[in-house]
């Protein structure tokens, strides 16, 4: 996971427009002076905006300004990957100090997140930790408060520092991409004829990443001739093809995949609506761990009861949830509320919540003024005035 610098993303071969130029400068802003701007930076756009160039540049240029800089770069993937096999090995604790360690984190394709509770809850365990300690930067495809199957409180932490914007490269306008076209031919040892870099920008697709396999054929192609090709050759050439798709081994074998999953949905009907009630609670922020378990069963479970009993505790935690916001209690934002295992915990939670705040009325109570009622008793308004007058002596003195 430690950082391996590719020598092709760096700030002097991302090619800057007028829609990234706020991306750039905020990504060049933390490379310089890591925990001192924004923290985290959250870069996120659609696939082929480069991201991951930026990513690799922040890591390229702060090595630079620091040698001795500890960088982590690691796909969502990859993290979710190490988390499973130290979950499984039992040194978690290991991982934990190894990300702690580092002093800038580079974390890509943040969306692979979704649906990864197990990984979620260890990052949010040290994220704020980590926070205080190095300079956190994102990447994802869209905005943290797009992103589906994010953790409530994760997602918050995402954008605590500075969200900004990558667009694509098709949003850019013809020059931009030339100048793609021609820095991944430079990049590549390829040479383009008059106008070619011209003709590769006008071509419909979508991102960066298809305009560099663009130049790519094109360099093939030049390299099997001997010679460079001309504005229109590349225009022909250039435009990819549709594949062609053969019943090939390896598309046999997934031929049986798909097939084995169908029968699985017709024969085990029960495991579409677990799956598909995961998702609908996931969505609206509950953990579903016990839903998982049921779902990861190898026999059917009473698929009725499991979904009601779930039910009845999110309306359990959302009561609570409810009372404690009536109390403007701080506790409301309380995890627990968003983990059906842990009813118990929130009911208590909630007792503890109503002990504390009648402590503090009784506290207002007593820090009220007394006021001596011994002058508004009934029986001492009977007096006469003398005895009133003696009694008003006998009290002062």
């Amino acid at each position: 996971m430690i950082f391996q610098q590719d020598p092709r993303f760096t700030f002097d071969t991302f090619v800057v427009g007028p829609g990234n130029r706020m991306a750039v400068a905020a990504a060049r802003r933390v490379a310089e002076a890591p925990r001192t701007a924004y923290n985290p930076l959250f870069i996120h756009g659609a696939r082929g905006s480069g991201k991951t160039h930026l990513l690799q540049a922040v890591g390229a240029l702060a090595l630079a300004v620091r040698p001795e800089l500890r960088v982590l770069y690691l796909t969502a993937d990859a993290l979710v990957d190490r988390v499973s096999g130290a979950v499984g090995s039992g040194s978690m604790e290991g991982l934990r100090d190894e990300l702690l360690e580092a002093e800038l984190v580079l974390l890509d394709e943040v969306q692979a997140l979704s649906g990864k509770s197990r990984t979620q809850q260890e990052l949010l365990a040290l994220w704020d930790e980590l926070e205080w300690a190095a300079q956190i930067v994102l990447a994802g495809e869209s905005s943290a408060a797009d992103l589906p199957g994010i953790e409530p409180e994760l997602r918050a932490r995402f954008v605590r520092g500075l969200a900004v914007d990558l667009p694509p490269a098709a949003g850019e306008g013809d020059q931009p991409r030339e100048e793609i076209a021609r820095r991944a031919a430079d990049q590549r040892g390829i040479t383009l004829g008059d106008g070619a870099a011209a003709e590769i920008a006008r071509l419909p697709v979508s991102d960066a990443a298809d305009l560099v396999a663009a130049v790519e054929r094109v360099g093939v192609a030049q390299t099997e001739r001997g010679g460079t090709l001309s504005a229109g050759e590349v225009a022909e050439l250039a435009t990819p093809e549709p594949p062609v798709h053969t019943l090939d081994e390896f598309s046999a074998f997934l031929s049986d995949i798909a097939a084995t999953v169908e029968e699985i949905v017709e024969t085990a009907p029960w495991r579409k609506r677990l799956a598909e009630a995961i998702l609908r609670w996931e969505g609206e922020g509950m953990r579903t761990r016990r839903l998982e378990a049921a779902l990861d069963a190898d026999t059917a479970p009473d698929v009725d009861a499991v979904l009601e009993a779930f039910a009845a505790d999110v309306e359990k935690l959302r009561a609570i949830r409810a009372e404690l916001e009536a109390m403007r209690s701080d506790l409301a934002r309380s995890p627990l509320l968003s983990d059906t295992d842990r009813v118990g915990e929130a009911e208590a939670l909630l007792v503890s919540a109503k002990a504390a705040a009648e402590r503090k009325a009784e506290e207002a109570a007593k820090a009220q003024p007394q006021v001596d009622r011994w002058y508004f008793n009934p029986e001492k308004a009977a007096w006469d005035w003398v005895a009133l007058e003696d009694r008003l002596i006998e009290e002062l003195a």
